[in-house]
């Protein structure tokens, strides 16, 4: 089997590296028909409003992509669009209709339910709003197999955006086991450190963290750190001065690469406590990543978590208020052999069933049935 992995995806971005990688390993010949658009920005809300600048990078790049699918990719019997993908969709038909080849979407996310809903960039009833709509429901409509990440997601798919009858598919996002792996590193003792790392966005909930860190900020051996930028930087910031939240510190992002050895300084890491409905549709890359480094993580109680993970078994979860963010936290950090016995359930069940080879072994069996 091959494929062409097509577009202007993001090469580096979990989703696409690592099913990228998990092809391979799967014996599965990938050529990549690949030109960067979205790579040079770490939070990328400003790109969605099509600056005149963006809109000529853009179809600058698709010359790029038609010229190099032409003349520089063998024959390969599938096209799979990479996320993020929705803009390339129509060139990819194009050529899977002609070439008479199965087409694959990989979006990872709705644009619709991502910049309008959740970030809030635009208004529902904007213009932008409705292109983004467009967008999503046209790139599904266009593809013979749609990947998402839970059906929790697929089902918000077919409802709100109304495609009862697309083929989608579940595969779960993984991690990648060549950078997330159990580290030792040396640590305070007396300390009980809590880690959250990602962006700083509406649907990770970052607020309630800080008022997680108001409530416990008495408990002195408890340490926050919250590592990353985003939308909703300025105003953590401002929550943390105001509060006076002296167990609470900020870091901004470090080389991906150099995760795994940060996250070995946390006893327990964070996911995502936001309170859109995508919240709960969706298991972020960071828990994951936990998974893979073998360290115990606590995220919000929702259909998606429970569609993979067994609360108290593979992961703690807790309902998304702070009260019961801090009183969980509280348990985890005095339970320290039921701590260990999570995180190792999570780091085997991790290996069992997401690691790079295994998701990539599951969207072979997808190709394969397109």
């Amino acid at each position: 089997m091959s494929v062409c992995y097509f577009g202007t995806y993001e090469r580096n971005y979990p989703r696409n590296s690592i099913l990228l990688e998990g092809l391979r390993r799967n014996a599965v010949t990938v050529f990549e028909c690949h030109v960067p658009l979205w790579e040079k920005t770490v939070t990328k809300g400003e790109k969605f409003g099509f600056s005149i600048t963006f809109i000529l990078r853009f179809f600058i790049a698709q010359f790029r992509l038609l010229f190099r699918y032409v003349f520089f990719i063998p024959k390969h019997d599938i096209i799979i669009v990479g996320y993020i993908g929705h803009l390339d969709i129509f060139l990819a038909k194009m050529m899977a209709f002609f070439g008479r080849k199965k087409l694959v979407f990989n979006p990872l996310v709705s644009l619709y339910d991502t910049v309008i809903v959740d970030r809030g960039y635009f208004t529902t009833s904007s213009l932008k709003a409705r292109l983004m709509r467009f967008l999503d429901r046209y790139a599904c409509k266009m593809s013979d197999v749609v990947l998402l990440d839970t059906e929790a997601h697929i089902q918000y798919f077919r409802n709100e955006l109304d495609l009862p009858n697309i083929n989608f598919k579940r595969l779960f996002v993984g991690a990648d086991d060549r950078l997330f792996s159990p580290e030792q590193t040396a640590k305070p003792k007396n300390n009980f450190h809590v880690m959250f790392i990602g962006k700083f966005i509406p649907l990770h909930g970052i607020e309630k963290i800080i008022e997680t860190a108001g409530i416990l900020k008495s408990e002195i051996d408890i340490i926050f750190t919250l590592v990353g930028l985003g939308q909703l930087r300025s105003e953590i910031e401002k929550k943390i001065k105001e509060q006076g939240l002296n167990n609470v510190r900020l870091m901004d992002w470090i080389p991906y690469n150099q995760l795994s050895q940060k996250m070995a300084e946390a006893d327990l890491l964070l996911g995502i406590f936001g309170d859109s409905d995508k919240a709960k549709r969706v298991i972020p890359n960071k828990l994951f990543q936990a998974l893979a480094v073998r360290k115990p993580a606590l995220t919000a109680d929702t259909p998606a978590i429970r569609e993979l993970l067994t609360p108290d078994e593979h992961i703690f979860t807790s309902e998304p208020t702070p009260d019961k963010i801090a009183e969980k936290i509280r348990f985890i950090r005095t339970n320290k052999k039921i701590r260990y016995t999570v995180s190792i359930n999570g780091h085997r069940f991790f290996h069992e069933k997401l690691s790079i080879e295994k998701l990539g072994a599951e969207l072979k069996t997808i190709l394969k049935d397109a």
